[in-house]
């Protein structure tokens, strides 16, 4: 015999059941619907296989936050025709009880200074799971550059940097592609070109003199030891030592006088640009001069007179021809009396000396040369 299906406590048993389910919803999640959290975004220009939304973001290995969003910065603020870049977008919540200040300014100032010392955002593994979270820490702000980005982040940005697993997967590359360069470069061929160089040389150095090459090398270094002592006995004289401060006081007068005449300088920028200003009225008016017609006239007799000073010109040439003719023959006439002229020039240079001597005698004994010569001492007139 069946028992009757009571209707109230049917619904009496269901809704005592839907209130229980939602109270553990309420203690399960009151404390991610109260807690208090700081979005923080980065972009990473790398794989990210291995991370997903919930992946826990720890700063030094203790967990501040995790990740709430994952996509590319095309879908966030710039279109894929708008810009080049394919940066993965990641999105994270950090516990708001992680700062000293609730005031989300000071955390962005503070997180701004942390980022000049090189705090940078990276993904790390979580071991051989192949799980990976997003580490916050700091490192070599100089070998890990910001990206570039051309957009200003909506809420807190921490830069990145490259994963270590990015990192040995580039060394790879590098060194496959160094290899393969290894393989395409014909090596056969360079170490024969060694070989046949050093080959070269050896015979050289059997044919020449080494005794001659030691010795031109030694003189060499001799001369170049001399001359470094040389100039380190310039340099440690005392005159160098007291050559600096006068270059100092001079350039010290130089900025003084600089500084003083710097209005008159700009006086004489102004004077030449009102030069300049002459010179073009000048030039302008010398322009309408030469093109008016009595300018043109006197251009056209001005022709007229050089083609006349032309005829002259070939005129006087001519005379200068004849004239250098006339030239040659009395050279000519000169060089055949040579002999007459030398003898000539001989007797006036005799003359001369006479003369020279008459005048010195009218000027001792004016009365011997009038009367004869002068008395002899003792006698009497």
């Amino acid at each position: 015999m069946s028992r009757k299906t009571n209707p109230f406590r049917l619904g009496l048993f269901i809704i005592i059941g839907m209130l229980l389910f939602v109270a553990s919803l309420a203690i399960l999640g009151a404390g991610k619907i109260f807690e208090n959290s700081i979005k923080m975004e980065t972009y990473l220009n790398e794989s990210i296989n291995g991370l997903e939304v919930g992946s826990p973001i720890k700063f030094r290995g203790v967990k501040i936050g995790s990740v709430s969003k994952i996509g590319f910065v095309t879908d966030e603020y710039v279109t894929m025709e708008e810009s080049a870049l394919r940066y993965v977008y990641v999105l994270g919540d950090l516990n708001h009880d992680m700062f000293k200040t609730k005031e989300v300014k000071d955390v962005m100032r503070y997180l701004n200074k942390e980022v000049e010392r090189g705090l940078r955002a990276r993904t790390v593994s979580l071991g051989l799971t192949g799980q990976l979270f997003l580490e916050i820490d700091y490192v070599d702000p100089e070998k890990n550059p910001p990206l570039k980005i051309t957009w200003k982040p909506k809420n807190l940005y921490v830069p990145s940097a490259p994963s270590m697993m990015s990192r040995v997967e580039g060394a790879v590359a590098s060194i496959s592609e160094t290899l393969e360069d290894i393989n395409q470069a014909k090596i056969a061929e360079a170490i024969e070109d060694v070989r046949s160089v050093a080959k070269s040389m050896d015979n050289f150095l059997k044919n020449s003199d080494t005794g001659e090459i030691s010795k031109k090398l030694t003189g060499t270094l001799t001369q170049a030891e001399k001359f470094m002592v040389r100039v380190n006995q310039l340099l440690a004289a005392p005159e160098v030592d007291s050559l600096m401060p006068d270059v100092s006081a001079a350039a010290h007068n130089l900025r003084k006088v600089m500084d003083s005449s710097s209005g008159d300088i700009i006086a004489a920028m102004k004077d030449i640009r009102k030069a300049s200003a002459s010179a073009r009225n000048v030039t302008g008016n010398v322009e309408s001069y030469m093109n008016s017609t009595e300018t043109k006239q006197t251009m056209a007799n001005l022709s007229k007179t050089l083609n006349n000073i032309s005829d002259a010109s070939d005129k006087i040439k001519a005379a200068a021809v004849r004239f250098e003719g006339t030239l040659s023959r009395v050279n000519m006439t000169v060089a055949g009396q040579q002999g007459n002229i030398d003898a000539i020039l001989d007797n006036v240079r005799r003359l001369v000396e006479n003369l020279r001597e008459l005048s010195s005698e009218a000027r001792q004994y004016p009365s011997g040369v009038l009367f004869g010569d002068p008395p002899k001492k003792g006698q009497v007139k």
